[in-house]
């Protein structure tokens, strides 16, 4: 997969980090610092260009994935032991999209008609696309580390654990199918029968839901510049990536797999998939408030 958002990431670090230098000029003198200990709330956001992969689908050759923009937030809260270390967690939402392509599909299997007689169903299918979109409502813990560039920047880096709970699963298939019936006892191929549901050059499309693990697990980093904008305010940029450390997908063993069984209805190819995983890579804005508990307690006492 190509992420376009790692050269515009680049950009705008080159570009606070002129804007930040500049502004340290005329701050010298001032007594708040960036890298204060403490207790912090902070928001965070912005795009990413994600995908989920689906890997070893047997039955399927060529597939062609991409992955799709996408946006994400979240609010934590942490607490700063010193200048350089601290930890933080929070809640938020990220979402992971692909668009999958198939140019051309074929399969056969043994079933049974309506008058219990054996026969070979032949699928064959052109022009297949399948859009998939999980949403996660996410738990980060994380490590943050921070090195001081000035009284009013600092370069950051936070690494961790995102806990992952899917709360949008779902998938769009379309395609244009062929279904054919060969019975061996009379050695005669079954076709344009749509009434005997053997119809040719159908417009498939289906609008389902995945079947994925209801909690998983992504490691995540993120690197980037805080800048002191008021006394107690940060504003920050970063570009992040995040990946997911085992198999999201919650479907049975793929090795009776049917992408499509009947006219208008077709079944995802993550549950033709061995394994199915998510990714994504972005940069993001946040803005953290550092709490003074020292002058709450002086202001009541």
């Amino acid at each position: 997969m190509k992420y376009r958002f790692i050269s515009i990431s680049q950009i705008l670090f080159l570009a606070l980090l002129l804007i930040g230098s500049q502004y340290d000029v005329y701050s010298q003198e001032a007594d708040s610092t960036v890298v204060k200990p403490g207790l912090f709330v902070g928001l965070r956001f912005g795009p990413s260009q994600s995908g989920i992969s689906n890997e070893g689908i047997l039955s399927v050759a060529n597939l062609v994935s991409n992955s799709q923009n996408s946006f994400g937030g979240s609010f934590e809260i942490g607490y700063f032991f010193s200048k350089s270390i601290g930890i933080s967690s929070g809640i938020g939402f990220s979402s992971s999209k692909s668009q999958l392509e198939l140019a051309t599909y074929q399969n056969k299997f043994n079933t049974t008609d309506s008058e219990n007689e054996v026969y070979e169903r032949q699928v064959s299918g052109t022009d297949i696309k399948e859009i998939q979109n999980v949403g996660f409502l996410t738990l980060p813990v994380c490590l943050n580390i921070r090195l001081p560039l000035s009284k009013k920047m600092v370069f950051f880096i936070q690494t961790g654990i995102n806990l992952a709970i899917p709360v949008t699963k779902k998938y769009l298939s379309s395609g244009i199918f062929t279904y054919k019936g060969y019975y061996p006892a009379y050695n005669v191929i079954l076709q344009n029968l749509p009434a005997y549901g053997f119809p040719s050059n159908i417009n498939s499309v289906t609008d389902g839901s995945l079947k994925t693990k209801s909690l998983n697990m992504n490691a995540l980093v993120s690197a980037g510049f805080d800048f002191l904008i008021q006394k107690n305010i940060q504003l920050g940029i970063a570009a992040f990536y995040s990946k997911s450390l085992s198999n999201i997908s919650d479907y049975p063993s793929p090795d009776k797999f049917q992408l499509s069984s009947d006219a208008n209805q077709i079944n995802s190819l993550m549950g033709g998939s061995s394994k199915a995983s998510v990714q994504s890579i972005g940069v993001n804005v946040r803005l953290r408030y550092f709490l003074n508990f020292s002058k709450l307690m002086s202001k009541k006492n």
